[in-house]
């Protein structure tokens, strides 16, 4: 085969992933049905550069069967921490969370989000599906939330939850660890 043959070979195959990757950005936004997640409207996303977090707080809920039927979100039970941010200047706060839930029955979803004194319009993501339709047993979940713009000062971080349908759905044993400055 010819090294020219072999060059457009490989563009096309270049061309065809790019293409491929457009149209899956392109369904996502559409708000389908995406890789078994439920996609909605994308909000903005947020890069983070020199983000420092020296400062770790962590809180836990040993609970299993925390539940919420509600549809807007809903504090996990013993999950709100507070923490004081340094500096003089508004800096970053990331969050990780970690749980196991269980949302039983056709069309039935858990979301979780966290909040930073009282709403979650910062956080990016905003909201991440934990469980669907489920059958059996609780699966584990994590998922890490960032906070850009957060000023120096004493601050309330929330695990939320809520219910897709208004089903009564389920977290078990949550974990939230808070890197700030």
């Amino acid at each position: 085969m010819s090294v020219s043959r072999k060059r457009f070979l490989l563009a096309t195959v270049a061309t065809v992933a790019i293409i491929a990757g457009v149209a899956t950005g392109v369904e996502a936004a559409g708000g389908r049905v995406s890789g078994g997640a439920v996609v909605g409207t994308p909000g903005s996303s947020i890069a983070i550069s020199n983000c420092k977090t020296p400062k770790t707080d962590f809180i836990t809920n040993d609970t299993t069967g925390l539940s919420t039927a509600s549809t807007a979100y809903v504090a996990v039970p013993g999950m709100t921490k507070s923490v004081a941010v340094g500096g003089s200047a508004p800096t970053c706060l990331v969050v990780h969370v970690a749980a196991f839930s269980f949302a039983t029955g056709s069309g039935n979803l858990v979301f979780v989000s966290v909040g930073l004194d009282g709403t979650t319009a910062n956080c990016n993501p905003t909201e991440t599906q934990f469980s669907a339709q489920d059958v059996t047993f609780a699966q584990a979940h994590s998922f890490l939330c960032a906070f850009a713009n957060v000023a120096p000062g004493t601050h309330s971080v929330a695990l939320l939850f809520r219910s897709l349908s208004g089903s009564t759905v389920f977290l078990h044993r949550p974990s939230m660890s808070i890197e700030h400055k």
